[in-house]
């Protein structure tokens, strides 16, 4: 049985495949500009559900980068502030030669005490302001309250952290308060899995503690001798003693500032060596926070390679498919013109 074949079906049947050939110019076209293998999920729905995915990390480890930088920021700027009280600066001596210099001071070196005891108190007042540094308008050593200034002298020479006197005794109110000062968290994620245990806190091995307490670097409470364990409270006291002493022969006012003197500078060699310690401890967790960026940068990089090689098209065999689709595009013209010129004649022949 022979089948008919008219004009009209013949050209219907012509159109409907040049449109599909057009339609694979423009595509092939498209991924030229564009380098995706894919425009859309329904063209290659593995393809597009992983790259989703992997894109979806991507961006989550671009939010772990911005707080790991910016904390890494923050702490690096509390160890450069805090750096000016241990190492010294042009205006104040180190902890190290304030050390040296309460060694040095005997009977026969008397004289120097008014003078080393202006430099406790110069030292004193700025370790305050090397504590109230800010960054991104935020105060670094305030623990977790970045808006307010943490530390002020009060009316009456004593220190104030967030307005509590860090000499408080334990077991008052005061001691209470500075103890959850000194121990407030605020934890930021930076990608190393940060979850809650079964009563919904925070796993501290899970994310980054962001709050930088200034007493937990300068020390608060009293020690079992009723003695102030700040740094800078017992720096200014025993400043404060010294500079009462004699100008020329540098003798103490009385017995008592004397005794008083020898238990503060041991006491002060103490502090002096807890704040070190505290120095050093910013220095890791600043080491830690660099170390966390690298590793997340290269999970990013890692990521978007995987991104690209999933949705980007290879440029040389998108070039050869457009080219190709256009060769088969101008071929289906040539023959549709063949097709219009002939007459209804050479069908029915």
């Amino acid at each position: 049985m022979a089948f008919r074949v008219t004009t009209n079906g013949l050209m219907r049947s012509y159109r409907t495949n040049l449109t599909k050939i057009n339609g694979k110019v423009y595509d092939t076209m498209e991924r030229v500009q564009t380098t995706r293998n894919f425009s859309s999920s329904a063209e290659d729905p593995a393809a597009a559900s992983k790259a989703f995915q992997l894109r979806r990390s991507f961006w989550r480890a671009q939010d772990h980068i911005d707080n790991t930088k910016y904390l890494l920021n923050k702490y690096q700027m509390g160890w450069t502030s805090s750096g000016a009280i241990v190492n010294g600066d042009g205006n104040s001596p180190s902890l190290d030669g304030i050390a040296s210099s309460l060694a040095a001071i005997s009977d026969t070196a008397a004289s120097s005490r008014p003078i080393l005891g202006g430099e406790l108190i110069s030292k004193s007042e700025s370790m305050v302001m090397c504590m109230n540094v800010r960054y991104n308008e935020e105060f670094v050593f305030a623990g977790i309250d970045g808006m307010n200034v943490p530390f002020e002298w009060g009316e009456n020479g004593e220190l104030l952290y967030r307005g509590v006197d860090v000499s408080a005794a334990e077991g008052t109110e005061d001691y209470e308060k500075l103890q959850k000062l000194a121990t407030e968290t605020g934890y930021v994620d930076v990608g190393i899995g940060m979850q809650e245990d079964e009563n919904g806190k925070i796993v501290d091995s899970s994310a980054f503690n962001s709050a930088i307490s200034g007493i937990e670097f300068l020390g608060y409470g009293l020690d079992e001798d009723g003695d102030p364990k700040n740094i800078a409270v017992l720096m200014n006291e025993l400043g404060n003693i010294f500079q009462d002493c004699d100008r020329d022969t540098g003798e103490y006012a009385d017995s008592a500032d004397k005794e008083r003197a020898e238990v503060l500078t041991r006491k002060l060699r103490d502090a002096i060596n807890h704040v070190q310690e505290q120095h050093v401890k910013l220095s890791s967790q600043s080491e830690y926070l660099q170390i966390n960026l690298t590793h997340l940068e290269e999970t990013q990089f890692t990521l978007n390679t995987e991104i690209s090689e999933l949705e980007q098209m290879d440029p040389a065999l998108s070039v050869t498919e457009m080219f190709w689709a256009q060769y088969c595009y101008q071929a289906a013209l040539k023959i549709g013109n063949e097709l219009v010129s002939q007459t209804l004649f050479d069908y029915l022949k």
